[in-house]
């Protein structure tokens, strides 16, 4: 009887993580629709995101920390905060996010760590999987492709 209630309850809570989660992503991906057309309605859709995904941030996911970095990386439901951005895309591609390889290198473009960006774009640009994400930027110059 008391593994039951022991499996019943680890079931309940990775229901509620991922019930959490699904629900962060969906107003995250709300507000990226909507950030060009509407920016008022789509910092709401940022904000709810991020207080859903501040519920997760102690729960190891690539996906929640790629997230949060976009947020801050874009001033996206929160103030613009380079060092949280790095943090948390560093966090992402340690747990394996492909994507947030191309944005630590677009984040180290704007905060002119022309180094940084560079390794981490070679490195990018070396596997297949990645390099797709962020074949649009310039190893040499690094700038945006036309």
């Amino acid at each position: 009887m008391k593994k039951f209630m022991i499996i019943s309850l680890l079931i309940t809570a990775s229901f509620a993580l991922n019930l959490t989660f699904t629900k962060a992503f969906k107003a995250f991906n709300k507000g990226v629709k909507l950030q060009k057309t509407n920016p008022q309605k789509a910092q709401k859709y940022f904000q709810k995101a991020y207080i859903l995904l501040s519920e997760l941030e102690n729960k190891p996911s690539s996906q929640v920390y790629y997230m949060l970095g976009k947020m801050y990386c874009n001033g996206w439901g929160v103030d613009r905060d380079y060092k949280k951005a790095e943090e948390y895309f560093l966090k992402a591609i340690k747990l394996g996010n492909e994507r947030a390889h191309c944005c630590i290198v677009r984040l180290y473009i704007r905060m002119n760590k022309k180094n940084l960006a560079k390794k981490y774009l070679n490195s990018a640009l070396s596997n297949k999987a990645i390099s797709n994400y962020c074949n649009d930027i310039d190893p040499n110059t690094l700038k945006e492709k036309k």
